[in-house]
């Protein structure tokens, strides 16, 4: 039980440090295009760490659902459970687009320069879909989560904005929903209302702290 917590807990640190590198990722595309230009900063350092940072969040992501699946699962319908596991396969996905971010891209921006002044061409067909199929899981867990009372309502707000930008065609655009899958699987569900700062509704008497339902 104890190396279990352990776990859960690792997985959360995990998530939320994956989250600090999403935004950080995002915020150095965005900059580098706007200051650099896409033809300047595709082949720049600054687009390979960026890359970088985003495969590394994606794969933190990962880990962060495999906490709120040793946490949550036992209590959540089979729809909670499936969008579970089908938000973990999207963001296996994600991580095999961001490591063709992180290592292809730059080598194009050398010896192919044409295909980086196309993004679409450059851009695997799995980071778009990938992206909608990890939003239209998050909302559905979200609900999941809500409907039985896991998790505040702050932290619903949450994982349902996350899913949401996790949409958009942006770089690292899972980084909210990492913040997200982190609070959930960090906090026993007991102290996610305090943390989120809101919503303290969390029925205390039906989950014990490792998210099982009582009663």
């Amino acid at each position: 039980m104890e190396s279990t917590e352990t776990f859960v807990r690792g997985a959360g640190r995990a998530s939320l440090t994956g989250g600090v590198l999403g935004l950080a990722s995002l915020v150095a595309v965005l900059g580098g295009e706007v200051g650099l230009g896409m033809d300047g900063f595709a082949g720049s350092g600054l687009a390979i760490a960026a890359g970088w940072a985003g495969f590394v969040a994606s794969g933190l992501l990962v880990i962060g659902l495999l906490g709120v699946a040793v946490r949550h699962a036992g209590g959540l319908t089979y729809a909670g459970r499936a969008a579970l596991l089908f938000l973990a396969f999207a963001t296996t996905m994600t991580v095999g687009a961001a490591s063709t971010m992180a290592l292809v891209v730059p080598t194009l921006a050398d010896r192919a320069p044409e295909l980086i002044e196309n993004p679409p061409t450059a851009i695997p067909p799995t980071f778009i879909f990938s992206g909608l199929v990890m939003g239209i899981c998050g909302l559905v867990l979200m609900a999941a989560l809500r409907r039985l009372r896991l998790v505040s309502r702050g932290v619903g707000w949450l994982i349902g904005v996350g899913s949401v930008v996790a949409m958009l065609p942006l770089p690292s655009r899972f980084f909210l929903l990492a913040f997200a899958v982190g609070i959930v699987a960090l906090v026993p569900p007991r102290r996610v209302s305090a943390l989120a700062g809101t919503g303290g509704d969390i029925d205390r008497e039906s989950v014990d702290p490792t998210g099982a339902r009582i009663g």
